[in-house]
């Protein structure tokens, strides 16, 4: 039966003081380079694997970062995650990971209470519905929280990272006008996600602005099936002239129902999505988007839970999304 390797083993096969092996762990200067070399071989060489249960009763924190998804992962969302854990890992950190369903408060107490429970630094919250903030904003954390959103947020104590959706939607909605449009159609995404409210607002507002009607249809959903529903609707009652759809998957929904039934697209109808997912530039005609740079959204969310670690107060960080400008929408 084997036997745990403790910081006193490691310390006496370098002939050295448990806390100097534990300065040395905790990567801290006062240790002279040559002693931390062979500390460290020692520990590969003995297989010494950290107590992290221990650590963390004796200091208050496991030094981990918690992350709590609240959806399901959408490109979105498993991009921002998947930048998120890349980050934690470049820093020689862990994370501990929970789960909730958004669209119960409870649920979303008893993740935050989960991860609370392992000691965590900070959590970082993937929150898409308004809902998740609301239960945010009532907690009171035992450590720094930040929310991940689509948006903007009403809450001046909570601290949020977010891609600015309205302007990704202004964005959208002016080239198509750039281009000549003028019947132009929106077709959302799932209305109870704050990433469509706040793009159908923008989208409402730079058609008010351009003194055209600002004609959008709702879906229940973010996939390709329900933009093929939505284009099926209108070859029977009219085209648009230009479609500014809530994502790429349903913005390459509408376009296979479109192009089958022999609609040209962009001379008949030009299509813009959202997100700029891995296949929209290989979509044949290529698809417009928006992009959004979701490394940079789960880079910076640590970089705001390291601050609020460090004593700052809470606050927002809003990113820019960017148009890609593809064959749906320029006229050759």
């Amino acid at each position: 039966m084997s036997t745990r390797v403790t910081l006193s083993d490691v310390a006496d096969a370098v002939g050295v003081s448990p806390q100097t092996v534990s300065r040395v762990l905790n990567h801290h200067p006062s240790v002279r380079p040559e002693t931390r070399q062979k500390v460290l071989a020692a520990v590969q060489a003995l297989g010494y694997e950290p107590n992290l249960a221990a650590r963390s009763l004796a200091s208050g924190s496991s030094g981990a970062v918690g992350i709590l998804l609240t959806a399901g992962l959408s490109h979105g969302m498993a991009s921002t995650f998947s930048a998120i854990a890349r980050a934690v890992r470049e820093r020689g950190d862990t994370f501990v990971l929970a789960t909730a369903d958004g669209d119960a408060p409870e649920s979303v107490r008893e993740a935050l209470a989960h991860l609370h429970g392992h000691r965590v630094a900070a959590i970082v919250v993937l929150a898409q519905r308004a809902d998740v903030l609301a239960v945010l904003s009532s907690q009171r954390h035992r450590g720094p929280v930040v929310a991940i959103i689509s948006g903007q947020h009403e809450f001046s104590t909570l601290s949020t990272v977010s891609i600015d959706q309205a302007l990704g939607a202004r964005l959208a909605t002016k080239h198509l006008l750039t281009q000549g449009r003028t019947r132009l159609l929106h077709v959302t995404g799932d209305m109870s996600w704050q990433d469509s409210s706040e793009r159908l607002a923008a989208y409402q507002s730079v058609c008010a602005e351009a003194g055209i009607p600002a004609r959008w249809v709702g879906t229940d959903a973010w996939t390709g099936e329900a933009g093929a529903r939505v284009a099926r609707r209108l070859l029977e009652n009219g085209l648009p002239d230009a479609i500014f759809a809530g994502n790429d998957d349903i913005a390459l929904g509408l376009c296979h129902e479109l192009l089958a039934a022999g609609v040209r697209i962009p001379d008949d109808v030009a299509v813009i999505g959202f997100d700029d997912i891995p296949l929209a530039r290989w979509a044949t005609p290529s698809l417009s988007s928006i992009t959004q740079d979701f490394d940079a959204l789960g880079r910076a969310s640590l970089s705001l839970s390291d601050e609020l670690v460090g004593g700052e107060p809470p606050h927002s960080v809003s990113l820019e999304p960017r148009l890609v400008v593809r064959s749906s929408t320029a006229k050759s």
